[in-house]
């Protein structure tokens, strides 16, 4: 009898070792999937500071230039504007990208950034927005 139990006992435990290593492999590939995913948004993050760098060293000369011209004609405000638009196109198609439908709180979040940064861009090229 007792060997019928410690046979039992044994049984019981090969089973639960198997479910374990199935479990164990099934969060290492997720695990996995998820350091391919934080890589690849490492990636977008990076391109997005370059990206955002660039924008405010053009938005800085802009700026600059519109500092020592202070009797700005309609021709240079559309030039401005022209600028401004440029900058701001990188972001329109991001927030174009997002379908208004199914909203995540990562999109929420891409969405208030866009508009931080589209608002800063305005106000660093004198759109006063405060009355």
């Amino acid at each position: 009898m007792q060997n019928a139990n410690t046979l039992e006992a044994m049984e019981v435990a090969r089973q639960l070792i198997l479910v374990l290593k199935g479990t164990v492999e099934s969060l290492q590939m997720n695990l996995s999937q998820e350091r391919d995913d934080n890589e690849g948004l490492k990636l977008t993050i990076e391109s997005l500071e370059d990206e955002n760098a660039r924008l405010q060293e053009e938005l800085f000369k802009v700026q600059a230039g519109a500092v020592e011209e202070k009797d700005t004609t309609k021709e240079n405000q559309a030039e401005v504007i022209e600028a401004i638009g440029e900058k701001l196109a990188f972001y329109y198609k991001d927030m174009k990208r997002i379908d208004p439908k199914k909203l995540t709180a990562e999109d929420g979040e891409t969405l208030y950034n866009i508009l931080d940064y589209t608002f800063k861009a305005l106000k660093k090229a004198g759109v006063k927005m405060e009355k």
